[in-house]
């Protein structure tokens, strides 16, 4: 009954942290809306920090991605952290604040940040060999342009609602394409046409 009450907690508060926010919603609504008391709640869980520490520990980034050898596997990947934004819209939205509440959320967050980090630059060394990406032209080009892709998908969610109404898509897929497309060779370019149209 514990690990239901804890896995209800959990699942309640993540579905109202991605409607109301995290710093609108209390543990008392977070008991309310489970309908248990907040001293039960409690129970489980001292602090709201602590719910969120075990909400990032089992997602949305708990995994690092397999590297892509083929631009089809590297769009699997770009529509993966798309899918991971859509469900997981809290972190995103306060992605900045949530590395301040504990030193365990920001472990997590710079543990993302080296998966990614190591997933892109596995890939892009690949897709390199495979004749798909140009080489570097200056040192670090592709660890800056991973970085480029790492800060849009971390703040593509406010950046959505900033730029909402307007006649460019919200979409974090043809974005992150349109970012790497110039590191693209023309066999990369005409791969990429039967892949996705930006």
């Amino acid at each position: 009954m514990k690990k239901n009450t804890r896995r209800q907690i959990l699942d309640t508060a993540k579905r109202l942290f991605n409607e109301h926010g995290y710093n609108d919603v209390s543990l008392k609504d977070i008991a309310d809306e489970v309908g248990i008391s907040k001293g039960n709640l409690t129970y489980h869980f001292s602090k709201k920090e602590n719910i969120m520490e075990s909400l990032l520990l089992d997602g949305p980034n708990s995994k690092p991605h397999l590297t892509a050898s083929t631009l089809n596997e590297l769009d699997f990947i770009i529509k993966d952290m798309q899918q991971a934004v859509q469900k997981n819209t809290y972190y995103f939205l306060y992605h900045a604040q949530l590395s301040d509440l504990s030193p365990k959320i920001a472990a997590v967050q710079n543990q993302v940040y080296q998966d990614i980090l190591n997933t892109f630059r596995q890939t892009f060394k690949n897709l390199n060999d495979q004749g798909l990406l140009r080489d570097e032209a200056f040192d670090h080009e592709y660890d800056r342009m991973i970085d480029m892709l790492h800060m849009a998908i971390i703040y593509w969610a406010p950046f959505t609602n900033l730029r909402n109404n307007t006649a460019i898509s919200p979409d974090y897929r043809t974005h992150a394409w349109s970012i790497i497309h110039h590191l693209l060779t023309e066999k990369g370019k005409n791969e990429l046409k039967t892949i996705i149209s930006l």
